[in-house]
Order: structure tokens, then sequence, then C-alpha cells
């Protein structure tokens, strides 16, 4: 049991991987389009605007939108990201914009939960 356990550990760290963090296009479903990179990995990810703005996908709206930290998980907000609009978005949607240093400390307890969530399996 426990060598079969380990094997599923040692493949589910194959296949993480970071996200393709390139600047690229995306699209939202009114077929407005931006430039943004991908972030993160498995564990915690968004994409994060040439102009610094954190967001996430909505599978329902099919929308990027702004992200929020939310029972210490990033989730979308319901407001659409728009190019050049964040000032107006933020004021009729009532999101405050995520601080880096805020993200940084969720990625970090993201990745020490897996750390330990890894370490309590190997055991």
């Amino acid at each position: 049991m426990k060598i079969v356990l380990l094997v599923l550990l040692t493949m589910s760290q194959l296949l993480s991987a970071p996200a393709y963090s390139k600047t690229r296009e995306f699209k939202n479903a009114d077929g407005s389009t931006f430039i943004a990179k991908a972030r993160g990995n498995q564990h915690l990810n968004w994409i994060e605007t040439v102009d610094g703005e954190i967001l996430k996908y909505n599978v329902e709206t099919k929308n990027y939108e702004y992200a929020k930290i939310q029972d210490r998980s990033l989730k979308a907000s319901g407001v659409k990201y728009e190019n050049n609009n964040s000032i107006r978005a933020r004021s009729i949607g009532r999101v405050n914009k995520i601080e880096k240093d805020e993200l940084g400390e969720l990625w970090q307890e993201r990745q020490k939960e897996h750390h330990l969530k890894t370490k309590a399996l190997q055991k």
C-alpha cells in the first residue's frame, strides 16, 4: 500500500507545473480582448494583466473577472475586467484591488498546505 501511495505522490509531482507565463491575449465572452500572463501553479493560479490587475476566469459568465480573496481562496468577483476601465469597474462592483503582498501570503499558505499534505501521506 505504501508503495502505491508513493508512486501516486511521485506522479502527481511530475504532472504539476507552473502556469505558462508568457504574455498573451485573453478573450472575454463579449469578444473584448486584453494582454496578460497566467501565473501560479496547480495550488493557486490567476491571470495578471500588464497594468497589474489580478483576475480569475469565471466559468459561468465565461469572463475574466477581478479576483478577490474569500475564505482563504482566490475567486472571481463577478465584475468583468475591461481594458483601461479598472477604477470605474471597481467602484461600481465594490471590488478592492488585491495587493501583491496579500497574494504572496496566500500563495505561501497554499504551498505550505500542499507540502504538509505530501509529508503526511508519505508517512
